[in-house]
């Protein structure tokens, strides 16, 4: 299966009966499907397509049973420009027609589904499913009734009575979960994309209060709108409208906390490092300040060969930073060089007789981000 690194994903849930859909969009194109749409969830899917500036052009069922394509059928009717998938038939079906039809049956095409760039693929219902068919985006598997992460390569396989199923089989109930996620371990997908699955996975399971919840969302908004770049508080803060970064900074702990005690990845901001990350990364990630501070700092050893001091930074950074903001940046760099195992970076006590030096300095380069090479000093 392959890795998807760009998408939109979300999903809506009714508590009686618990019941789950999906939306799954292009962020290039800004087309969408959403799979088995929830009658209860209509202003949800307007509130999320015009906030995100999506345009809904399929709807995806995995049955075919009336409420559903009843459902299916109004959506349809409010968004105007949607396809029903599978197509649905001009009369009405007999209840027993309805219940009986076989996966392969409903014109399943043999090519993938296309919204924007990608492609989603139907298949026969898996073994242990209420579905008559599933849908497989990447590395997420669609049911009736859970989200599959990472599900094993599937085939068809003949059976005695009935359409062909899949080998492989979905737990039954109590085991069964809303989320269910196969990956054998955290090397199989890059760490955002894991970090985004276990967000959704938390979200799914109602594991976050309310605010929390507000952050998720926020924050998994902005890794999908911004090719997965870690969002700051103060992003979050504006996201959500405004909020305090120190309340951010709170509410993080929390999810963060959360996540770990569900053996998920907990979230970060940006620029940090976390002690729970350091075997999944292998250089350290800076902050806007602390990549304002190396801008100033490689400039000054490329113009003298030898390592600034802190007043010649703040010298170089102009008015708009002070001594104090300099050597909390060189504190801080220090600290994530050390978590990593990475040559510390050297401030000159404005001691004349400094030796040159190179090996530190081309490490920082090595690791700080190739813009800061030859970037301007504003």
């Amino acid at each position: 299966m392959e890795e998807i690194t760009k998408m939109i994903f979300d999903h809506y849930t009714s508590q009686n009966p618990r019941e789950t859909s999906y939306l799954i969009a292009c962020p290039d194109s800004r087309e969408a499907a959403i799979v088995n749409p929830l009658a209860g969830a209509m202003a949800a899917y307007q509130a999320t397509l015009v906030s995100r500036e999506l345009r809904l052009t399929h709807i995806l069922l995995t049955n075919l049973e009336p409420e559903a394509r009843a459902t299916a059928e109004k959506l349809s009717g409010m968004t105007n420009s949607s396809q029903i998938f599978p197509s649905l038939p001009t009369a009405p079906l007999a209840d027993s027609q309805a219940s009986s039809l076989p996966g392969r049956d409903v014109n399943l095409s043999d090519e993938p589904i296309a919204i924007g760039r990608l492609r989603i693929e139907a298949q026969p219902t898996l073994a242990g499913s209420e579905s008559k068919i599933v849908y497989q985006v990447g590395d997420y598997t669609l049911t009736a009734e859970s989200l599959l992460i990472g599900a094993p390569e599937t085939s068809p396989i003949a059976t005695d009575n009935g359409p062909a199923i899949s080998q492989f089989m979905i737990p039954s109930e109590p085991a069964r979960k809303p989320v269910q996620n196969f990956r054998k371990d955290r090397l199989e997908a890059s760490i955002e994309v894991i970090l985004l699955e276990d967000l959704h996975s938390s979200l799914i399971e109602d594991a976050f209060s309310p605010k929390e919840t507000l952050v998720v969302r926020a924050y998994i908004e902005l890794l999908e709108e911004n090719e997965l770049a870690h969002p700051s508080a103060a992003e979050l803060g504006n996201k959500i409208g405004n909020i305090d970064r120190s309340v951010i900074h709170v509410l993080v702990h929390s999810i963060r906390w959360k996540q770990i005690g569900l053996d998920r990845l907990p979230l970060v901001l940006a620029g940090q490092a976390s002690k729970w990350l350091r075997s999944l990364k292998t250089e350290p990630e800076f902050t806007s300040h602390e990549e304002e501070f190396l801008v100033a700092y490689l400039k000054l050893v490329a113009d003298t060969g030898t390592p600034p001091s802190g007043p010649d930074i703040a010298g170089a950074l102009g008015s708009r930073r002070s001594i104090q903001w300099v050597r909390k940046r060189a504190f801080t760099i220090r600290r994530k060089q050390r978590e990593f195992g990475c040559p510390l970076l050297i401030l000159s006590r404005n001691k004349p007789s400094l030796p040159q030096f190179s090996r530190p300095v081309q490490v920082m380069r090595e690791h700080a981000p190739i813009a800061f090479e030859h970037a301007p000093i504003a």
